[in-house]
């Protein structure tokens, strides 16, 4: 039985031998999957998980050969490949793998795989060469990167405005220019926040952007660049807007089926500020559609009277919706309270109602009980 294997494979050796014995592979491209458009591939010398990270080396003729044929432990052997640049490596046997004649996959150590192996920043040449001779090159092939490394992330100038473009600017080493990392903000708990119009100005800066509308708190700062390297720094971005004065409220509450004109007095003092302009004011509120979920409503029709009042009406029977002149406001806010209001000065200064002293909407008053039991009975009312 083990002479007719043996037989079979040597067979089948001959038959393609055509084809592969002593062919000489051509190397014609290597691809990061990450950024396959990227002209000359780019990988991080570090991460990359327990492997590294993994190239596609494109090209002909690439021609693997079955070894061990007479033994009882047949294998493969497979093409051999080779780095050439500011280090020389070969790749060992668990690192390449055959796809097909047009194609290799390499999985490229790091300094944080298994085995590590930091391979120096450079342009590298790739050699491939096939079991029965034969060697196949691509000069200037990849380029071995560093990861990012952050070191600061400035605010910007005059503070965080809210409601406007709060420019910031990400120092550090080892940035990508003419590339378009990832960068995103991160909080726990919530979904991550990306930051556009990122330009990469030299390899130590990056200047962004924080989106209007993004909530004060601390975050994270993770950049990622296209060849899938990292840095995260945590705390880095502390998002504070300025301060309105201590807001105040009246009237505090209003019928469900009409809305409801309101005063919002503002009373700053040391570092607070005054309203510079008209306000945009939301109360956050469920609708009558959805009385479980809270939204963040414009409050309509709001004017400012002077640096320490302004007016609004409250939407409580039009909702987020257009009026509609429905008597039963369908669309209105649900009955319940007291819900919160914010509010946004053009300066970029925010304030808030909160819900102990906001906005409460009330139900209309029904008919009485001696009413409904006077028409049931047939009696007169005295």
């Amino acid at each position: 039985m083990r002479l007719q294997v043996a037989a079979t494979a040597l067979l089948a050796l001959s038959a393609c031998s055509r084809t592969t014995e002593g062919t000489s592979p051509v190397v014609e491209r290597i691809s990061n999957p990450r950024a396959r458009l990227a002209d000359v591939a780019r990988v991080c010398n570090a991460q990359g998980g327990q492997t590294g990270w993994r190239l596609e080396v494109q090209g002909k003729r690439f021609a693997p050969t079955p070894a061990d044929v007479l033994t009882d432990t047949p294998s493969v052997e497979l093409p051999v490949v080779t780095l050439r640049g500011p280090s020389t490596y070969t790749m060992t046997r668990d690192q390449v793998f055959y796809v097909r004649p047009e194609l290799l996959l390499v999985d490229l150590p790091t300094r944080d795989s298994s085995p590590p192996l930091e391979l120096a920043p450079g342009r590298y040449t790739l050699e491939v060469t096939n079991p029965l001779g034969g060697t196949g090159t691509l000069a200037d092939a990849f380029t071995v990167v560093a990861p990012p490394q952050v070191t600061r992330v400035v605010p910007p100038p005059n503070g965080y405005v809210s409601g406007g473009i709060n420019p910031i600017v990400i120092e550090g080493r080892d940035f990508q220019a003419g590339t378009s990392p990832l960068i995103i903000l991160r909080s726990e708990g919530e979904a991550d926040q990306p930051l556009f119009n990122v330009s990469v100005v030299s390899e130590t800066r990056i200047e962004t952007e924080i989106p209007p509308g993004t909530r004060e708190g601390r975050f994270d700062v993770v950049l990622t660049h296209v060849d899938g390297c990292s840095a995260v720094v945590p705390g880095a971005l502390d998002v504070r807007y300025h301060r309105l004065g201590s807001l105040s409220l009246s009237p505090r509450s209003g019928r469900e089926l009409s809305d409801t004109r309101i005063r919002i007095g503002n009373a700053p003092t040391g570092t607070q500020r005054a309203f510079t302009g008209t306000p945009e004011v939301f109360i956050l509120a469920p609708l009558k559609s959805a009385p479980s979920v809270p939204q963040r409503i414009a409050l309509r029709s709001v004017e400012m009277r002077s640096a320490t009042e302004v007016t609004a009406d409250v939407p409580v029977c039009s909702g987020s919706e257009a009026p509609t002149g429905d008597s039963k406001c369908p669309h209105g806010l649900a009955v319940g309270g007291p819900y919160a209001l914010e509010v946004v000065d053009p300066s970029g200064a925010v304030g808030t109602v909160p819900t102990a002293e906001g906005f409460t909407v009330t139900a209309e008053p029904s008919a009485t009980f001696a009413s409904d039991s006077a028409q049931d009975t047939g009696a007169d009312l005295p």
